[in-house]
């Protein structure tokens, strides 16, 4: 059985707060990610900063947004799964939320990144019961006033 530590890309580069946004759009092509982790000097998770964020700024801003650090637009919510979770964790994660990576964490360090690609290439044994309690109950169809089947 795989697990998160064996596909999860551990190479994953991050931005320190400071990073100009420049800078920040660089790593992303450098890395074809569309969102990095902001870590603090320690490696632990500050927030994340996507390409989109930095597109709109440069859109709203111009040239102005080139003065911009990535703390700026750093979003303190990033998507993350533990080092230790189960992948069935991390694919209701990933299903939940509509995102194809999850930030790796142990603790509060960022350890790597998993991306849905690595577990599909993995094809991985994963109990499907846990996955449908943690991604929740489906619809029940047969009970009158229920929407009607898809």
């Amino acid at each position: 059985m795989s697990t998160i530590a064996e596909l999860m890309n551990d190479d994953t580069p991050y931005l320190n707060p400071y990073s100009t946004l420049t800078e920040a759009s660089a790593a992303m092509d450098q890395s074809k990610i569309d969102s990095l982790p902001l870590c603090d000097p320690q490696g632990a998770l500050i927030g994340v900063v996507t390409r989109s964020d930095i597109s709109r700024a440069f859109k709203s801003l111009g040239e102005l947004a080139g003065s911009l650090r990535a703390q700026h637009l750093m979003r303190p919510d990033a998507l993350s799964i533990g080092i230790h979770d189960t992948l069935e964790q991390a694919i209701a994660q990933m299903a939940i939320h509509q995102t194809q990576h999850l930030l790796v964490l142990d603790g509060l360090t960022v350890k790597g990144l998993l991306t849905s690609s690595a577990i599909a290439e993995a094809r991985p044994q994963v109990c499907i019961e846990e996955l449908v309690q943690r991604v929740g109950p489906t619809p029940d169809y047969s009970h009158p006033g229920s929407p009607s089947t898809p």
